[in-house]
């Protein structure tokens, strides 16, 4: 099976952005918790004390950002915790070292393999992720 080339650049985008999402995430988490009580906004007056660690809790659970960019490292984090050691240096290489110093042939001498092998680990790594987002069957 082949990936739609926007699906497999989505993809990609966020196999580049994973440790910028893992960073994001913690933030955005410490910004929950550390933000002010969440005033009562319902118009009721009433005698319940209020439960501002309650609050938080729930923001943290029902943010939709926090819940997307935890689905999307934990799918990233099982895939690559799955991959061979030369398939998680050609993550490492294509999609985690920046500046890219290397085209894609340059690649394939550092993993010792050809350029049509790399391309078929790249296509299969990106075909999980796929799977394990979800975004396929």
């Amino acid at each position: 099976m082949r990936l739609k080339r926007e699906l497999k650049a989505y993809i990609e985008a966020e196999l580049k952005d994973y440790h910028q999402t893992k960073a994001d995430l913690l933030e955005t988490k410490d910004n929950l918790i550390l933000q002010s009580p969440v005033a009562d906004e319902s118009g009721i007056r009433g005698t319940d004390t209020s439960r501002p660690t309650e609050a938080k809790v729930m923001q943290l659970i029902t943010n939709k950002r926090i819940k997307r960019a935890e689905q999307t490292i934990r799918a990233i984090e099982t895939v690559i915790s799955a991959l061979p050691e030369e398939k998680f240096r050609l993550i490492e290489l294509k999609y985690w070292t920046r500046p890219q110093p290397l085209t894609d042939i340059g690649m394939a001498m550092q993993l010792n393999c050809s350029r049509a092998t790399l391309y078929n680990w790249t296509d299969g790594i990106l075909l999980a992720l796929a799977k394990e987002m979800g975004l396929i069957d």
